[in-house]
């Protein structure tokens, strides 16, 4: 038997915590009342009957008796506490008015508080009296039975209050859970069509407080998943365009080298070896194609560290010295700034890159110049033929440049694009220039 899950929405959310938290509130407010408000009440009495003792004594002992008839009349009147005088050898020291209750005090003993009930009623009286001579005491005493006598009103008025708190819940549970609802349904609205790929923009809402955040980062996550899935097709839609044809031509030699046996063994070897250079042109590309793919990701996080920037050189160099040796390249390095700081990674895969460049297409017996200009490193090589306005086109993906098809220099021209994306993620400025038969790069990474 399975249980039907109940769906509760959130306004009865918040109202069912709001109603918990009011009803917690009385309770405890209940239960409070019962066990201390009595006690605080006594505390605070006992308290003001000391002070009135205090200075009833005063009064009494160095002001005339009209003084002291009007100071217990205002006691009674603003505190209700009664004051008392007990005096053996007389019985009406202060009046008649004095003497009404000498029986209730006659066995109340001084310094301590005495609470009596009187007989015929439910009425509790506190006590407390002082010596003032061998002869004579001060009392004062106040009723306790306040407290009993408004328990019924205070009742009442607790009920009344917990039925306000609940409507005043029920209509800011109301509004609240209106207004968060609302942006939840806006968020999940987006999450929805971000599912389908859908990615929206300005998803965020102007909120200081959780849902604020969660929309800061459903946005963010769109951005990235767009910039991923956009980074995808590109490297799906480049790698199955320019894979067509290697491929193509493997399985042709491959399907020549199966099908007629006959062929001569320098005949197989040369075609062996189209096979193997058209592997290794596959291999470079995907690596290009994987690297521009790791470019583009939001993934790829910079680090700023001291690099050797002769070093790196050196060992591009060294990586390549086979073209350098092939053209009869003439190599120089001119330096005054050796350490600076940047990402490594970057440094490495851009200068890799135009020392090849500027080796493979430098002419044979030309010259490749690398030096320091201010802030700037400059990469210049010579060149043959012309590229007029081709410039930028050379940075887009598997472009090159009309001297490239004219000599049939190998390539598949990702070189530049790949440079382009890294300094673009570095933050890295450029500048590339055509000096008559001069190819120039300058890269400002002197001064990071």
């Amino acid at each position: 038997m399975y249980l039907t899950k109940i769906r509760v929405n959130f306004f009865t959310k918040i109202f069912g915590f709001s109603l918990f938290i009011v009803l917690i509130t009385i309770l405890i407010n209940y239960t409070f009342n019962a066990i201390f408000l009595e006690k605080f009440y006594i505390y605070r009495k006992k308290e003001l009957m000391l002070k009135v003792i205090q200075n009833a004594k005063i009064i009494y002992e160095t002001q005339s008796e009209n003084s002291f008839e009007n100071y217990i009349y205002d006691v009674k009147e603003s505190m209700g506490i009664e004051v008392d005088i007990k005096n053996k050898k007389k019985n009406h020291m202060m009046g008649n008015h004095m003497m009404r209750r000498s029986d209730s005090i006659e066995n109340i003993p001084y310094n301590k508080f005495v609470d009596k009930e009187l007989l015929g009623n439910d009425a509790k009286i506190l006590y407390y009296g002082e010596e003032l001579s061998k002869d004579s005491g001060i009392f004062v005493s106040t009723s306790l039975s306040i407290i009993q006598a408004h328990s019924h009103e205070s009742n009442i008025f607790n009920i009344m209050t917990a039925l306000v708190a609940l409507i005043v819940s029920l209509g800011a549970g109301l509004i609240f859970s209106k207004r968060i609802t609302k942006d939840i349904g806006y968020l999940n609205e987006k999450a929805d069509k971000i599912s389908r790929l859908d990615f929206p923009k300005n998803i965020e809402i102007n909120r200081n407080d959780e849902i604020g955040d969660l929309s800061r980062s459903l946005e963010k996550m769109s951005k990235e998943l767009s910039t991923s899935v956009s980074n995808l097709k590109s490297f799906v839609s480049n790698a199955s365009h320019e894979l067509r044809t290697p491929i193509a031509v493997i399985c042709t030699h491959a399907t020549a080298l199966l099908e007629h046996k006959e062929i001569e063994e320098k005949e197989k070897r040369k075609y062996y070896e189209i096979i193997l250079k058209v592997g290794n042109e596959m291999k470079e590309l995907i690596e290009n194609l994987l690297t521009l793919s790791k470019l583009d990701s939001t993934v790829f996080k910079l680090k700023k560290e001291n690099v050797n920037l002769r070093k790196i050189i050196e060992e591009a160099l060294e990586r390549y010295d086979i073209i350098e040796l092939e053209r009869d390249i003439n190599v120089e390095i001119s330096l005054v700034t050796e350490n600076i700081i940047g990402d490594p990674r970057i440094l490495k895969l851009v200068l890799n890159n135009l020392i090849q460049n500027a080796l493979k297409y430098s002419i044979i017996g030309g010259s490749v110049k690398i030096s320091q200009t201010l802030n700037c490193l400059v990469i210049e090589n010579t060149f043959q033929g012309e590229l007029g306005n081709e410039i930028e086109k050379l940075l887009q993906p598997f472009s090159r440049g009309r001297n490239a098809e004219d000599f049939k220099f190998d390539g598949m021209g990702l070189g530049l694009s790949i440079i382009s994306k890294a300094l673009n993620l570095a933050s890295i400025k450029y500048e590339i220039e055509v000096d008559q038969n001069r190819f120039i790069v300058k890269l400002k990474i002197l001064d990071n």
